[in-house]
């Protein structure tokens, strides 16, 4: 059910109708002599990917019938969806998205016209048996380091340990990173290495 909220000529109405996606946000937008609505939807429907779209209209009665006019949608993918899939039974080499020994710098322009969610594996600069998981957000480039120790990979400082690099990433491809800064994301969209 969605309850939507209208001003006209200084009195305020309710309207309640049956709406597949919800909650519903009406944000009242009056022009001189006419109604005009402007609301926002958070549908999750049956896709797992929620979307947030912005409605307008200038010339309606209701926001019913102001349906077929501009509507944007802007994908949420990287705040709820789940990442393409790994097999975490194939070794680090064999997988696609480990680029071996590339610095921060090429990462980084691997990933700069990528969707936010994209991510690779590197070797670490820094550390010859640690790795970097470096991750497109909305902000920029994050690079994380994952540490090998006693057999075991621990991304950041706080992650559960895993026993391989595949089963790690495979884990955070379903779940979000244990990251500050990128706990609303998990990893969507892995960066193929391409062999020339």
């Amino acid at each position: 059910m969605e309850r939507s909220i209208s001003r006209s000529h200084g009195r305020q109405t309710q309207q309640k109708s049956l709406h597949y996606f919800h909650p519903l946000i009406a944000i009242p937008a009056t022009k001189t002599g006419s109604k005009s609505f402007c609301w926002l939807e958070i549908a999750s429907g049956l896709s797992s990917r929620p979307n947030l779209n912005l409605n307008l209209n200038l010339n309606s009665d209701s926001p019913r019938k102001a349906r077929q006019n501009l509507s944007l949608n802007f994908g949420c993918a990287a705040l709820s969806a789940v990442g393409e899939k790994v097999d975490a039974e194939l070794t680090l080499e064999k997988q696609g998205w480990y680029h071996g020994s590339i610095s921060r710098l090429d990462a980084e322009n691997l990933l700069r016209v990528l969707k936010e969610g994209s991510y690779l594996v590197r070797n670490s600069e820094s550390s010859k048996q640690d790795y970097s998981l470096s991750l497109k957000s909305a902000r920029g480039f994050m690079h994380m380091k994952i540490v090998h120790s006693d057999g075991r990979f621990i991304l950041g400082q706080f992650s559960n340990p895993f026993s391989s690099i595949p089963e790690m990433i495979h884990h955070y491809s379903i779940n979000k990173l244990p990251i500050k800064g990128a706990e609303h994301m998990s990893l969507l969209y892995p960066v193929i290495d391409q062999l020339l």
